[in-house]
Parts: structure tokens; sequence; C-alpha cells
């Protein structure tokens, strides 16, 4: 496999946690929100020294864990990230895909989890955190688990990181994206499984249909600005892809609209935060394409990044864990 010289290079890790209820639990069919909200206000209670500050106005802002995790600025020596108004976030929660609702105590549940640059270093962290979140209960039930492992993903291949209240860091190994594999330029059709719903934009409004074209701009972009503010500060030079992908055509398209709800905390609302879900085949030119559809399955696209939604597979055959094994480990 080799690196692609045109696009700046970032790190990245992925992380699968595995939970075992101590009491039953009632959760909801997408358990996105559940996940992402309690790790936000635990983290912030656990490291904020400065509590009724606004976080980009505190004096602490540069040296704190919450600050660099959900209010991320342009770091140091990046002058084409300093150009946006908004950074994206450095992590990806995947809750599991299990629209599941009813746990009984002893049945087990995974998610995972992907830290991007130097995000990867804080995972002592966010495995403490939901730790105390398993204490304190998860769910309206308050339902409480026991965080039994935590194991680095890598490449399809899985290595302990965490278990019986022990963190084995020498296991841990970032991947760097992305790469090109050979066989990559024959390709001429690639099937995609939105497993979580996407939502993506057009004019303000949300998409209910998917181009290839669409699909480059809006993942060309996120790739874009995480290598912007994790990378080496420069944007990609895609050379001309865009171009390209207006000459990729829909084979087959078998997507659908999901809806689902959760309550906003800040905002006092309930929000509705549907997306397309399915499968779509595109069919021409792919090669060039690859190395960045690798990338973006494990970064997600679109809205809602950080709750596990526009989560992608490629191929009908991906052996991807549905985050529900019973009273199995």
């Amino acid at each position: 496999m080799m690196a692609d010289s045109a696009f700046p290079p970032w790190r990245f890790a992925r992380f699968r946690f595995l939970v075992r209820f101590r009491d039953n639990a009632i959760l909801p069919p997408y358990k996105g929100a559940i996940f992402r909200g309690v790790f936000g206000k635990t983290l912030r209670k656990l490291v904020c020294i400065a509590p009724q500050a606004e976080c980009r106005e505190c004096a602490f802002a540069a040296k704190c864990l919450y600050v660099a995790i959900f209010e991320p600025s342009p770091p140091p020596g990046a002058p084409e990230a300093r150009k946006y108004l908004k950074a994206p976030r450095p992590f990806v929660l995947n809750p599991p895909l299990t629209n599941r609702q009813s746990f009984h105590a002893g049945d087990s549940l995974n998610f995972d989890l992907v830290l991007i640059g130097p995000a990867i270093e804080a995972l002592p962290y966010f495995i403490y955190i939901f730790q105390e979140v398993g204490k304190k209960g998860l769910g309206r039930e308050r339902s409480r688990y026991d965080l039994m492992r935590v194991e680095s993903v890598r490449e399809g291949q899985r290595a302990v990181i965490y278990e019986k209240e022990t963190i084995f860091a020498d296991r841990l190994h970032a991947e760097t994206g992305p790469v090109t594999r050979p066989g990559d330029a024959a390709v001429r059709e690639v099937t995609l499984e939105l497993l979580t719903p996407l939502r993506l934009k057009v004019r303000g409004d949300l998409a209910t249909d998917l181009s290839f074209g669409l699909w480059w701009e809006n993942l060309s972009r996120r790739l874009g600005l995480l290598a912007a503010f994790y990378g080496e500060g420069r944007e990609p030079d895609w050379d001309g892809l865009s171009d390209k992908a207006a000459g990729i055509t829909t084979r087959e398209s078998r997507l659908h609209w999901y809806d689902w709800e959760r309550y906003s905390f800040s905002q006092k609302e309930l929000m509705k935060l549907g997306g397309l879900k399915g499968t779509i085949t595109f069919a021409g030119e792919l090669g060039p394409f690859m190395p960045y559809l690798r990338l973006g399955e494990q970064v997600n696209l679109g809205q809602g990044t950080t709750f596990g939604l526009g989560r992608y597979g490629l191929g009908r055959g991906n052996t991807i864990s549905r985050g529900c094994d019973g009273r199995q480990e």
C-alpha cells in the first residue's frame, strides 16, 4: 500500500468498547445521541476549571481538553485551517447498529470510537469517562453497566488495549490515510451501504437522493478540513477529481429516508435528524477515488458525525459489528 503524496496525511485510530449491563435497560432504537451526550457532559465536568466562562473566551482554553475535543481551534502554523469559522471535531462515536431497545442485566453491547490526530492521546480520558457513565447509569432508567474491554481495531485486526482496569498502551497503533492499494486502478463499480442516516444539504435543503458528484463534493470537503486541521495544516490537491466525479453514474439506488429524534438539552427542544439509509451503486472510473472512499468509511460524512450519523461501508459484504452480543462477549 502507498500513501497519497497529494493528500496531507493525518493519523486516526479506531477502538471498540464492550459494556455489560448490571441492570435492565431501555435504550432508543438509534443510540448515537445517548452515548455522545453523556460523554460531552461528563468530560466537561471532569476537566473544566472555569465552568462559568464561555469556552472560546476562557483563559484556559489553549490547554483545555474539552475545548480541544468539542470546540477545536486551528493548530499553530496552519494558515489554511484559519480561514474556517468552525473546526471539525476530532472524533466519531459510532453507536451499535442494532435497533434493539430492551436489554437485560448480563446483556452486552458495543460501540466504536474513532479518534483523529492529537485526540488519539486522549484515549485514557474516554475510557475513564465511559467507566464513570456506567456507574451513574445510561438511558431513562439510569441503567448501570461495566466497561469490560476496549479493543484497538486496525485493518481487520483487533488487540485488547484495556481490560480489568489495565491499559496496554504499547498495543495502540494509529493508522495514516489515505493509502492506495493494488487493484484500485481497475475498480469500475462500487456499492456504498449507508449504515446510519446520511444528512447532506443542497442549497439549504436536505438531499433526498444522491449522485456521485454530490457525494464527492461533501466527502472531499470533510477530508480536506480534517487534513487542514489535523494533518500538515494544508488542504489536499484534488488534481481535477471533481471533474472526474461528474462522469461517475448511478447503476442502482436502494435508498430510503429514515427518521429519528433526539432531545437537545442545550437548545431545549426535540430535534428531528432523519437522513438517507440503504445502498447505492456507482459505476465508472472509480480508481482515483478509492483511497478517499476508504478513508471516509472511518470518519463518516455529512451532519452529525460525532453522533455516528453518516456512517457507511464499501460493498455489500462488509463485516461490521451490529453492536449487540446478547449475553455473550
